[in-house]
Order: structure tokens, then C-alpha cells, then sequence
């Protein structure tokens, strides 16, 4: 009991910081939510295989379940999130009496005491517990360092016992993470059978020094051991968790690697170095020559290769050393922090040891060298270590890990109010929350939030991890956001959960409704006539007896572990001492490694000092007027506008009340709905002394498009620092100071009759008539595209959803999609609308023009009565035609606020009365009630393009009936086509300008 006093510390230690923190910290954890999404699924039908809940449906045992099963299990008594916290608590004390034993494999006693109350302070544990939620690594590692001692005394003493025991524990480590078992038999188990041997031929040769040929005389002796333990550690890893092996060999998925911080280059990306290198080594960067010393002496050499290997490997995309040694596909499939982790797990012994000699010649000596100053360098060294634990567990608290918690009981509410868990759901801006909506219920989700098992040829095509976050991956993520949007009944896809308004004008462009702000303020969208989910949806179940494997084995290998583990405890008189087992060699003097690992912390201290200088020097906001440009811009992407204003001379600034309002006042897609990309400045003009005038571009991301803005920025020096100088603000007062509009008002009744089932036939209105005035199939630029124009001839709005199929030379449906945002989707009474639809946003596009003979095409049209009605009060005037620019402005000359305006413009070209072309132009401004905004669009020669068919009346179905059907095509004929404008530079085309505006109350916007 004594000698273990210190492990015992730990474990209080241990239950004190990390057992306390993981109640706080794990819902903002990035897999947390995951896992325990994984245990719902088990504690709803322990041996099921299949999930319907994500990506239209995925395998279950795509991942080990071993931890998934505890967290299940433990959900009938406290829960899911108690039976998360329950073995994070449990696993961390497994974890540290690991450790404990691992380290006395290569230190003494007292370096393995202090290893294991180091280890407690751990930045690599603290991260992948407290900000990564890894809980099925951390079990694998866990159980993988107890199993190493286990194996080194079954070679030391050939009892079968440990051998036995070190398997178990083995097989725990694969039913919980396979990843952790198959490389720890490289960098774990390899280097702890091979220490095995060195202490064998060491016995064996008495007080003298070994060399090479006595260790490879002992290791042809120890080799049958040897590979037999391989073996049995590979059928291990096969058949505890033979239906993911059998899932992956028989089902495998190909898709484009995702990104991921820990392969970036750390150099050139300091968050990633921070997050997936500086913190997991933490405080031992400080002690790298002690390390590297230790490692390297004869007894320690295959610890030390195993942990320079992984060292290198964590180091990412730093240097091309990592993709070389793992091949390119490996690299960009494996997260490579993983190796970075590893390797400060193996280093804590040391880490101990290191500790261990300090104190011993500092602190426990009676040696009058031991002054103040070296005791409070200790002591200092100490409370860093503490530091650098605390600023992990809590390093949520620095920087947000997950947006703001969401209360998912309004959104549960409202999946089961009128069988809307019927339809399938999308989430926008959850973070790993959304896995915990899934979770709470039996509501199906077109995205999911483990992209490894994923099936949909619009994800795996596109380097994009979840489209909740499509905003974070630029242009990429964003179209592939666009195509659930645009064709969401191909995924029976109605309702969308929108808690970032970034996604709005995508949402509504594309033809989504809103329908109501929850009570957690979570926004909901509609699309309208949506096909309700089938009765019976496909799953792809494992043979029955994979699902007893799979439901069974991994928890029984837990079982037994803890029940020979239990009986180690009565036999531990009878095994030898660890004295008599490993045999201590050589440890390293501090003798000569402190003065080499003093000089280098110092050099190292002053050289991030200098660095840290240097860079709050360089970085601060006025240190230039390329910071200030930064700092500005940044702040205002941010929306924090209080230091925006802090940037304002003091001397020049309005009142910080006043400069707010005007912010207020500015709408538009930039001013609301934009993430900043990128600023160039373009040029830098001296107009006074000390004052400059700058220049700036900004680049956009916007979920519509990217945008370019131009500003100039006045600013000027007083010092040292600069400071912006602010514009004059031109007063555009609207002539009326209260405006009234009469509007047409209307409401859909919806259920007439309360009542829980389905809506009744009477209940249920016409779809209004639409009639396509006409259709032509192009190639342009290598793109097919079907372009046209049709126009609403019901009395009643409609909302028009336009699909198009291409065909073959045989009659073969190609490809069917469907129109973005290149239309009008909520027509008027009598409205007409251009519209184009491009086949190229499809992964599966990619070359289609050389592939296959496209030389028909159909148009299917269906629409809906909706009370939404298209903003009428909005006009052109001023339009102007010049140097093959058209110029003009927008008027609102109505009660509402127009957020964001489009215009799409149609080209006629050769005298043909239909459109051939139509591109859709955005105004980066909003515009207010009774005001204007000016615009400008450079003409484009669309030519030339290639016809392919123009459709024929029989290939266009409205509503499902073939318009040659329809009694409504002369009521189209007599609609009123507006003027259109004469380019100079093409005189054979003219164009049609059409606005489509994003509108909303000034009250609520």
C-alpha cells in the first residue's frame, strides 16, 4: 500500500480536476455528442445495424462499440449524458493506474510516482478529454497501457496468466478503438517486447554490459513468443470486431478526403500548431534534451525510435517528412494528431523521471546549492505545469469550441406536432449539437456528423464534412449545400433548422418558405411539396450472427477483464516484484543534460519571448495602416462594432450612440449576411502629412456568392499608431415622413377542422396553373443547360418548382435537376418568370459532355397556392446603355425593407421572342422604404451557343399532365412583354431585366 500512495494521490487528483471539469465541459466538446449519439441507437435495439436517423440511412458498426454499449447501458439508470460523464470519470482513474504500471516498465519507483501525478496535469489527456470528447481513444489508450506490463512479464516469466490478462486488455482496447490497438502494436507493444528481451539477455548476463549479440541471441530464444503474441493480437482485432472488418471489406466507401487541422502546416497556420501540437506536448517541449537523452540509452532504444516516429508524424503538414513516411492516401484519410498524442503518453515516464532527479538534487538535499532561486524555479516549474492543465480544461472559455447551447425541446416539439418527423430535417449552424437532436429523436436527418460512413454522391464528392457548417469550408461547402436545397425531393427534405441567418438568402432564393422563430429562436423553414418519406425505407442489415458478435463480444471482453483483474489482486504474492522484473539501467545524470535542457528552455524562453514581442508589436491594430485595415474590417466581420469605433480618431469620431445607428441603418447581403475572406489593399495615397487615403478590396463569402467590394479608408498618424479618420455620411431623407400602402392580404387555412390526423381531401386547394411559354436545351461553354420562360395564368400566387432531365441519343434519362436561384419562384397572378437550369453542379457531371450524347430534354413543373406574394413596390428607372454597360437604379417606393435585390436578365438574341440565356445579378446593398439604389451590368456576348432542341409542348408536365393538354396556353399568349434594351455591342440581342427581391419588415429585421 505505501509504495503506491502516490498513484492513489492520483487517482484523488484525478477525480478531483478531470472528474469535476467533465461535467461542465463535454457538451462543448467536439465528438461527445457523437458517441452519445451512437448509445442512443444501441439502448433503442441493442442489435440493430442499421441507423435511418442520418445520411438517408449507414451502417452501425462502421465504428467499435464497446464504449458506445457502457454509455447505453448506463442510460437506463442515468441517462445518456450521465453515462457519458460515468466513464469519463471511470476511464480516467483506468487511464492513470495505466500509466502507473507503464512507466515502472522504464523508470524507477519514485520517477513512475511522479509520472503518474504529472500525467493527472497532462495538456495531451485534458485536450482529447476536455475539447475533443475522444472518449473511445482515451478507453483504447487506457487499457492499452495496462495491457504493455502484462505482455512484458508473460516474456520475462512465461506465465500464462499475464498473458492471458495483457490480452484482455487487449481486446478491450479493440472493441473501444481498433486505430489505438493496431498502431500501439507498432508504437506500444513493439518496443515494450523488445525491452522484454534486453532484460532477459541483461539477466542472463549477470553485472556486465549486453551488446548486439547477446540480444539477438535472446531474441531468437523470445522470438516464438513473440510471434505468437502478434498473431493472437491480430485474430484479436479481427474477431472481436469481425462485422466492421467484414463491413469494410464487402461495403467500402470512396469520397474525397476532409480537411483537417493536424495535416495543415503549423508554421503557416499557428491555430493548428496550437491546438494539435503546442498544447498536447504542453510543458514538455521544455525538457526535449532530457527526452531525447533518456530515450537513446541502450535499454530504452526502441521506446526512443517508437517515440520520435511519432513525434515526426505529429508534426502534420509542417514538413513533407509525414506523407512520405505514411503514403499520400494514409495521410489524408488519418487525423494525424493522434501520433502527436501518442507520443506524449510515452513520453510521461520520462517526464516523471525528469521531475524525479530535479526534486531529488533541489528540493530532497541537504546540499547548500540548493538556494531560494533553484527551489522557486522548481516550484515554478510546477505551478506551469498546473497553468497548462487549467488553460486546457478550460480552454472553451478562450475560444468557442460549439455555438451557444440550444435548447432542442421546441425543435423535438415541433418534429411530432402533425407528423413532421414524416419528413426528413436539416440543421444550419448546431455544431456537434445536432448529433444530440438526433439523439432525442426518431426524426430522420439528411446530414449526419460521421462523415466516414456517408453514401450520398452530392457529400462524398465534395471535400465538406457536415453541411450544418458549410460556411466554414468556402465555396465548396456551399455548393454542396445548394444541391440538398434545390432538389430536396430527391431526400424527402422539408424543414430546415436555421441557427445562423448567414444561410438565409440561400434558403430563400432557392425556394424555402419561413415558417416560424421557435421559442428557442431557432428559425424554421419549409419547402413546399415535398414527398412525405415511404413506409418501409431500404436498410441494410449484417447476417444475424454479426449481430450477436457485435452486440455481445465487446462488453463480455470487459466483463472478463475486470473479473481476472479482480482475481490478479489475490494472487499478488505469488507474482515477483518489479525490482526483480525489470531491470533499471542507466537513467541519465542531470549532471550533464541540465546544463545542455537549461540552456536550451532559455533559449527557447527568449526566443518566443522575442518572437511574442515582436508579433504584439507587428499585430497591434495601429502599429500600420495595413493592421489598422485588418483590425477594422475584422472587427466589423465580427460584429464588434464598439472596437470598430475604438479604431476612429478620437478627436474626429461621432458619438459611439450615433455611429451605431448609422450601422443600423445599412442592410444588404454585405452588411448582413457576409463572412469575410480576404482583403488586398490596392493602392496608398498621401493627401496631407501624416495622412494617407488606402485603398482596400474585400473579398466575400456570402451563400448566394462571392463578392468584391472597393472601400477607401482615410486615416492618419499621430505617433507611433494610426488612426482611421471617419466619412462623411450624405443624408438621403426619403420625401414622406409616414407612408400608407394598401396590400392585398391572404392566409392558407391549412386544417379547417382540428383534428390529429391527416389533412382531409376538402381541405386541400388547387394548384394553381402555370403554362412554360417556352423551353430550349443549349451547350454553352461546355455546360448543358436548359433555359426558358413561363408565366402563372391562375388568379391565386403560385410557388413553382421547375425540374429538367436531359436525355440521350436513346431516350435515356442522363441527369435531372433543378433551378437554383436563376428564377422567380413566387409568382403573382399572371407573372411571368425567366428561369435556367445548368447541369454542372452535379459531382457526377464532371465530363459529361464527352461521355454520352445529350439531344432532348423534358420539364417537369409543379406548383403550389401559397399566401407569400413577391414584393410589387419595386421598379427600374434611369436605365442607361453605355460602353456595354447597363446602369440604373432600383426604387422601393413601398412599406417593406428590401434585404437583398436581384435582377435576372434575359438575353434575346437573332429576333427570337425567347430567351436564350438569363444570369442573375445581386446588389450588394439592400434598400430602404422610399429610396434607391444604383446598379450596374456589364454585358456579356453569350454567344456562342449551341441549340440543341427546343421542347415540344408533350415533354412539359405541369403538375404531372402534359401541357399539350392544357386549356391555358392562349391565356399565356396575351400576357404583356415588357420592353427590352438594344446593346450597342451585340445589336442583334436584346435583353429583359426582371427584379426578384428578398424582403422583410424593418420592425423584425
Amino acid at each position: 500500500m505505501k509504495d503506491r500512495k502516490y498513484l492513489y494521490l492520483a487517482l484523488v487528483l484525478g477525480l478531483l480536476l478531470h472528474g469535476t471539469n467533465v461535467f461542465f465541459s463535454f457538451e462543448s466538446t467536439y465528438d461527445a455528442f457523437v458517441h452519445i449519439f451512437f448509445a442512443d441507437h444501441y439502448a433503442e435495439d441493442w442489435f440493430s445495424s442499421w441507423d435511418q436517423r442520418w445520411y438517408t440511412g449507414f451502417t452501425i458498426t462502421s465504428y467499435p462499440p464497446l464504449v458506445h454499449h457502457i454509455i447505453a447501458a448506463s442510460s437506463f439508470i442515468v441517462g445518456l449524458k450521465g453515462g457519458f460523464i460515468l466513464w469519463s470519470i471511470l476511464i480516467t482513474l483506468i487511464f492513470l493506474r495505466g500509466v502507473y504500471e507503464f512507466s515502472k516498465l522504464w523508470v524507477n519507483e519514485t520517477a513512475a510516482n511522479w509520472a503518474v501525478v504529472l500525467a493527472v496535469f497532462s495538456t495531451s489527456f485534458s485536450e482529447a478529454l476536455h475539447i475533443f470528447g475522444q472518449l473511445p481513444s482515451i478507453t483504447g489508450i487506457a487499457f492499452l497501457l495496462n495491457a504493455c506490463p502484462e505482455l512484458y512479464k508473460w516474456i520475462r516469466t512465461k506465465q500464462t496468466a499475464y498473458l492471458i490478462m495483457g490480452l484482455l486488455f487487449l481486446g478491450v482496447t479493440t472493441s473501444a478503438h481498433h486505430v489505438t490497438t493496431i498502431f500501439g502494436l507498432v508504437f506500444f507493444i513493439f518496443p515494450v517486447l523488445g525491452l522484454a528481451v534486453i532484460d532477459n539477455a541483461q539477466e542472463k548476463k549477470g553485472e556486465g554490459n549486453i551488446h548486439l549479440p547477446d540480444f539477438f541471441k535472446q531474441a531468437i530464444k523470445d522470438i516464438p513468443r513473440v510471434i505468437f503474441l502478434s498473431i493472437s493480437i491480430v485474430f484479436l482485432t479481427v474477431f472481436l470486431i469481425f462485422p466492421y472488418w467484414y463491413w469494410s471489406k464487402t461495403d467500402p466507401i470512396t469520397q474525397v478526403p476532409i480537411p483537417h487541422g493536424s495535416r495543415d502546416s503549423f508554421i503557416e497556420v499557428l491555430s493548428s500548431g496550437l491546438v494539435f501540437f503546442v498544447i498536447p506536448w504542453g510543458i514538455m517541449l521544455f525538457f526535449l534534451p532530457f527526452l531525447f537523452r533518456s530515450i537513446f540509452l541502450k535499454r530504452n532504444i526502441f521506446m526512443g525510435i517508437s517515440i520520435v516516429l511519432l513525434f515526426i508524424l505529429g508534426t502534420g503538414g509542417t514538413t513533407p517528412i509525414p506523407k512520405m513516411m505514411l503514403g499520400e492516401n494514409a495521410f489524408n484519410i488519418l487525423t494525424l494528431d493522434r501520433f502527436t498524442y501518442w507520443g506524449t503518453i510515452l513520453a510521461l515516464p520520462f517526464f516523471g523521471l525528469f521531475f524525479s532527479k530535479i526534486y531529488d538534487r533541489i528540493i530532497n538535499t541537504n546540499n547548500s546549492s540548493a538556494t531560494l532561486l533553484n527551489k522557486i524555479l522548481f516550484y515554478s516549474l510546477g505551478v506551469l505545469v498546473l497553468a497548462s492543465c487549467m488553460f486546457t480544461v478550460n480552454f472553451r472559455f478562450f475560444k468557442n469550441t460549439q455555438p451557444d447551447k440550444i435548447d432542442i425541446e421546441p425543435i423535438v416539439r415541433f418534429l411530432h406536432i402533425d407528423k413532421h418527423y414524416q419528413w426528413r430535417y436539416l440543421t444550419l449552424g448546431f455544431g456537434d449539437q445536432m448529433a444530440w437532436l438526433s439523439a432525442n429523436t426518431k426524426a430522420l436527418s439528411v446530414d449526419g456528423n460521421y462523415h466516414s460512413v456517408r453514401r450520398l454522391t452530392e457529400m462524398t464528392s465534395r471535400a465538406v464534412e457536415r453541411l450544418e457548417n458549410a460556411k466554414y469550408l468556402g465555396n465548396e461547402g456551399i455548393e454542396a449545400l445548394r444541391q440538398f436545397l434545390t432538389q430536396p425531393e430527391k431526400f424527402n427534405l422539408k424543414f430546415i433548422f436555421s441557427n445562423d441567418k448567414f444561410y438565409d438568402p440561400l434558403l430563400y432564393y432557392t425556394g424555402w418558405e419561413k415558417v416560424q422563430s421557435l421559442d428557442n429562436n431557432i428559425v424554421v423553414w419549409e419547402r413546399l411539396d415535398v414527398p412525405q418519406l415511404s413506409s418501409a425505407l431500404p436498410a441494410k442489415e449484417i447476417p444475424y450472427y454479426q449481430s450477436v458478435m457485435w452486440g455481445v463480444f465487446p462488453l463480455t471482453t470487459l466483463f472478463l477483464c475486470f473479473i481476472f483483474w479482480i482475481i490478479s489482486f489475490w494472487r499478488r504474492q505469488e507474482k515477483p516484484s518489479w525490482s526483480s522484473l525489470c531491470l533499471q539501467g542507466k537513467t541519465g545524470s542531470l549532471r550533464y543534460t541540465m546544463p545542455v535542457n537549461a540552456s536550451y528552455v532559455l533559449i527557447v524562453l527568449i526566443g518566443v519571448i522575442a518572437v511574442s514581442l515582436r508579433g504584439i508589436y507587428q499585430n497591434n491594430d495601429r502599429t500600420s495602416p495595413e493592421n489598422l485595415v485588418k483590425a477594422y474590417f475584422n472587427a466589423l466581420d465580427f460584429k464588434e462594432f464598439e472596437k470598430a469605433y475604438s479604431l476612429y480618431d478620437p478627436d474626429l469620431r461621432p458619438p459611439i450612440d450615433e455611429y451605431l445607428v448609422h450601422l443600423s441603418l445599412k442592410s444588404g447581403i454585405l452588411a448582413s449576411y457576409a463572412k469575410l475572406e480576404g482583403l488586398s489593399i490596392l493602392d496608398t495615397k498621401e493627401w496631407r502629412k501624416d495622412s494617407i487615403a488606402v485603398q482596400v478590396e474585400a473579398q466575400w463569402l456570402t451563400s448566394l456568392k462571392s463578392f468584391t467590394s472597393t472601400h477607401e479608408l482615410m486615416m492618419k498618424k499621430e505617433g507611433m499608431f494610426w488612426n482611421l479618420i471617419p466619412e462623411k455620411i450624405s443624408p438621403d431623407i426619403p420625401p414622406d415622413q409616414m407612408i400608407d400602402i394598401p396590400e392585398v392580404g391572404r392566409f392558407k387555412q391549412g386544417k379547417r377542422k382540428l383534428n390529429s390526423t391527416d389533412i382531409l381531401h376538402e381541405d386541400i386547394l388547387d394548384r394553381p396553373e402555370v403554362i412554360v411559354t417556352h423551353s430550349t436545351l443549349i451547350n454553352h461553354e461546355g455546360v448543358y443547360s436548359i433555359v426558358g420562360k413561363l408565366s402563372n395564368v391562375d388568379d391565386v400566387p403560385a410557388f413553382v418548382i421547375v425540374d429538367g432531365a436531359i436525355f440521350n441519343d436513346a431516350g435515356e434519362e442522363v441527369l435531372r435537376y433543378s433551378v437554383t436561384d436563376k428564377m422567380k419562384k413566387h409568382l403573382a397572378p399572371f407573372e411571368s418568370t425567366p428561369f435556367r437550369i445548368d447541369f454542372k453542379d452535379i459531382g457526377q457531371t464532371q465530363g459529361l459532355d464527352s461521355l454520352v450524347d445529350i439531344s432532348s430534354h423534358k420539364l417537369y413543373v409543379r406548383t403550389m397556392a401559397t399566401p407569400f406574394e413577391s414584393y410589387s413596390s419595386i421598379g427600374l428607372r434611369k436605365l442607361k446603355l453605355a460602353d456595354g454597360e447597363v446602369t440604373g437604379e432600383i426604387s422601393n417606393t413601398g412599406a417593406r425593407l428590401v434585404v437583398i435585390p436581384q435582377l435576372l436578365i434575359s438575353y434575346y438574341c437573332d429576333n427570337n421572342p425567347n430567351p436564350i440565356w438569363v444570369e442573375e445579378l445581386y446588389l450588394p446593398e439592400g434598400i430602404a422604404q422610399q429610396r434607391a439604389s444604383s446598379f450596374s451590368y456589364a454585358l456579356r456576348n453569350v454567344e456562342p451557343i449551341d441549340i440543341i432542341e427546343y421542347v415540344k409542348e408533350k415533354n412539359v408536365y405541369i403538375n404531372g399532365l402534359a401541357q399539350s393538354e392544357s386549356v391555358y396556353t392562349n391565356r399565356a399568349s396575351k400576357l404583356i412583354v415588357r420592353s427590352r434594351l438594344l446593346p450597342t455591342n451585340t445589336s442583334d440581342c436584346k435583353i429583359e431585366l426582371k427584379e426578384n427581391v428578398f424582403t422583410a419588415s424593418i420592425y423584425t429585421e
